[in-house]
């Protein structure tokens, strides 16, 4: 039973969806962990929009002619750290989602699904190893922590189970390892060089589709690298490239076809001092080149404002 399951499922989910390639179950949590620690009794509040279309339809690194799909995802992310000491920053982020996924047939009829509500949350542990000074314009920051399944999974339209990828949460309890790294070159250039790189260990969500086969996202990789160019003026300039790859989602402990691949993305952005505590941050994340594994529908574009406050205790 549970291989004649698993072949309907995958069925499915090749005929009809073509999972996204945007992130587990819609928020792209691992790309919003981009911030380094906090000073000694700061705390930095953040809030984030983030909109992702996804109209792309890929097999491997091919672009098909297809444009009778569509998914729109709007994330909203808000993120809280604190800094117990010189070296120790507890980082907290919550995340909301609302989804949208338009199949249109060759007749021309539309099928829509949708979802909405709070998705998962990540408390992360950070530590500073290295820290930057006038001298030493080098910081290396680590941290770990878990993801929380805080959002829903099991959603249903007209008592039809929705498809895990298009849930607000992800079901399952999972692991993330962070790492931050960044270079001044002040005062000669008003340049910082930074890295960032998460990984995030997935692990099952058992209770997907009322059944003893779990389902479980593909582990996932993220690094962005990049520029910051500080002006004279009230904003910054900044430019990078981040690189994200996952591996095959799976049901029942078997590869779900048309899930994992590679996918490299050009990111510019300013960031707007507002007054000296407030900063907006404007940025785009534009595709440069994919390798997905199967077919899939992946993003066309995405942008995002952030809003991040700073305040000493």
């Amino acid at each position: 039973m549970k291989t004649i399951y698993l072949i309907f499922f995958a069925a499915y989910l090749t005929a009809e969806v073509f999972p996204q390639a945007c992130c587990s179950a819609g928020t792209p949590i691992l790309g919003s962990l981009e911030t380094s620690t906090t000073q000694k009794n700061s705390l930095q509040l953040s809030f984030s929009y983030d909109f992702n279309l996804l109209q792309s339809v890929y097999e491997g690194s091919i672009k098909l002619d297809d444009n009778l799909r569509e998914r729109i995802t709007h994330s909203s992310l808000f993120e809280f750290s604190y800094g117990f000491t010189d070296k120790f920053t507890f980082t907290s982020l919550f995340t909301f989602a609302n989804q949208r996924r338009t199949v249109t047939s060759i007749s021309g009829s539309k099928n829509l699904i949708s979802s909405f509500g709070v998705g998962d949350a990540v408390v992360l542990f950070k530590y500073e190893l290295i820290s930057q000074t006038l001298l030493d314009q080098n910081q290396l920051a680590v941290g770990v922590g878990p993801k929380i399944p805080l959002g829903q999974s099991d959603k249903t339209a007209n008592g039809i189970l929705l498809p895990a990828d298009i849930q607000p949460g992800s079901g399952s309890w999972d692991i993330i390892f962070w790492a931050f790294y960044s270079h001044g070159f002040m005062p000669s250039i008003p340049l910082n060089f930074f890295v960032t790189s998460s990984y995030k260990i997935n692990s099952e969500n058992k209770r997907f589709a009322n059944s003893e086969a779990g389902y479980k996202f593909g582990n996932e990789f993220v690094s962005t690298i990049g520029v910051g160019y500080r002006t004279d003026l009230f904003f910054d300039a900044s430019l990078s490239f981040r690189f994200r790859t996952t591996t095959n989602d799976k049901f029942d402990n078997e590869n779900v076809p048309n899930t994992g691949g590679y996918w490299l993305y050009l990111i510019p952005g300013i960031n707007m001092k507002i007054i000296d505590q407030l900063t907006l941050r404007l940025a785009a994340q534009v595709p440069l080149y994919r390798y997905l594994k199967g077919t899939q529908l992946t993003t066309t574009y995405s942008v995002s404002g952030s809003f991040f406050y700073n305040f000493s205790l």
